[in-house]
């Protein structure tokens, strides 16, 4: 079973990004106070705001998703090329697809293994 609050940590953004949320709503304040637009300007600044999350969201979890995908070629792949014996690593090698790579010295087409 998965623990709730661990679910609920994995859907707020880092630290960093939350700072830039921050920004947005220190500033966005300060705007409409100097300008005096509180209506509707703090709708609109909810939305900005809404849309900015949204964004850093999908652009974090797309870097968690790369991170996880490289981590499992890394494992995957064999250590050496099966065609001219030469170590490779998942860095080293050139990625044509999802499950295949080339081999950096022989060019040689390698499918990555299966977990057992």
């Amino acid at each position: 079973m998965v623990d709730k609050k661990s679910e609920d940590k994995s859907k707020e953004l880092p630290a960093p990004w939350q700072q830039i949320q921050s920004a947005i709503w220190l500033v966005g304040i300060a705007i409409l106070f100097w300008q005096g637009w509180w209506w509707p300007g703090i709708l609109i600044l909810a939305a900005l705001s809404g849309l900015t999350q949204a964004g850093i969201q999908l652009y974090v979890n797309r870097g968690q998703e790369q991170a996880a995908i490289e981590t499992t070629r890394a494992k995957l792949l064999p250590a050496t090329c099966p065609s001219c014996g030469a170590p490779i690593s998942a860095s080293t090698v050139h990625w044509t697809g999802a499950n295949t790579a080339s081999c950096p010295y022989c060019n040689a087409n390698i499918k990555v293994t299966e977990l057992a």
